[in-house]
């Protein structure tokens, strides 16, 4: 997906760089793996010599490599920090390549609501950006903040804290979501929902599996089949999908797959772009990346090839 100006691309030998989005080459092939640029920097990766995996780390809008490939695990930058591991260790570090604050720990999440959570010796807490504890470890696992909620896990059970680390829905859900657009989901006897901040039940636990809430919409599954619902519970059109993503939070277009091809619904469940790609990316700065014939399109929100003016839904 195009961000912040720039796709990632592999050539025929297999090493990525990245165009612009006239399909020009800005910083030629030459790693095992490239991603998005966030905050000025995007991960790349390279194998390992003699070993299975990758070592990764960052380079700049100019293609310089700004932290080694040396992480054994590295995330994308939230909040201008990312996670880097580098020999079992995990640690923050900025888009310039320097380590944001000393602390190491066996275990991280990414910034989010201003706070990351962290392991110490076998709990979880959370610190602010300075590294300095404001949770502190009680959980046996944690999700990231959201909405001023973070799940937490205890004995096996799930609720959530607020961000003063106050317990505001007790443990009793068997999975930990997070919050987006008012919602959670809640998973409980097999059986999924969703839940409101304050721990009442919105929409039943019906449903044998849900997606997060985007813009007011949700993908959630029964019998076999995914069905667009808004906040309420209520079906948006009468579409059903054999798979979905959940791309309203980025997009105005979400992914849906009919027939084992993928094509794009808006908000009202209403197929916009037709099923007629073997694989395809939600869409990121007004272009998406599908595979149609075997053969990749970089396309904006009416299936024309932004490189080419090809239309690829005839």
């Amino acid at each position: 997906n195009f961000s912040e100006g720039y796709a990632a691309f592999s050539d025929e030998n297999g090493l990525w760089g990245y165009i612009d989005r006239t399909g020009s080459v800005v910083i030629e092939p030459q790693w095992d793996l490239a991603d998005r640029f966030s905050g000025g920097a995007a991960r790349i990766g390279v194998s390992r010599a003699g070993a299975s995996g990758r070592l990764y780390g960052y380079i700049d809008t100019a293609g310089e490599i700004v932290f080694p490939a040396v992480c054994s695990a590295a995330t994308d930058f939230y909040e201008g920090l990312a996670t880097v591991n580098v020999d079992g260790e995990y640690g923050f570090i900025t888009p310039d390549g320097e380590y944001a604050f000393d602390g190491r720990w066996s275990d991280t999440g990414y910034f989010s609501d201003g706070m990351a959570y962290v392991r110490v010796n076998s709990l979880y807490g959370f610190i602010d950006h300075t590294g300095a504890v404001v949770i502190e470890p009680a959980w046996d696992d944690v999700y990231s903040f959201s909405e001023n909620r973070a799940a937490v896990e205890k004995d096996g059970l799930w609720g959530f804290i607020d961000n003063a680390g106050s317990v505001v829905i007790e443990p009793q859900y068997d999975t930990g979501e997070r919050f987006s657009d008012g919602l959670a989901p809640a998973e409980k006897d097999g059986l999924s929902g969703y839940i409101a901040p304050d721990g009442s039940v919105i929409i039943p636990l019906q449903y044998d599996s849900t997606a997060y809430v985007y813009n007011g919409r949700a993908w959630v599954k029964q019998d076999g089949a995914y069905q667009m619902i808004d906040k309420t519970g209520a079906k948006i059109g009468e579409s059903q999908w054999r798979n979905v993503f959940s791309d309203f939070g980025w997009a105005d277009l979400c992914r849906v797959n009919q027939d084992g091809l993928w094509g794009y619904v808006n908000a009202d469940n209403v197929l916009v772009l037709d099923a007629v790609y073997e694989k395809a990316t939600r869409f990121s700065d007004g272009a998406a990346a599908v595979k149609k014939n075997g053969r990749w399109y970089l396309i904006d929100e009416s299936g024309v090839d932004i490189c080419s003016g090809e239309n690829t839904q005839n």
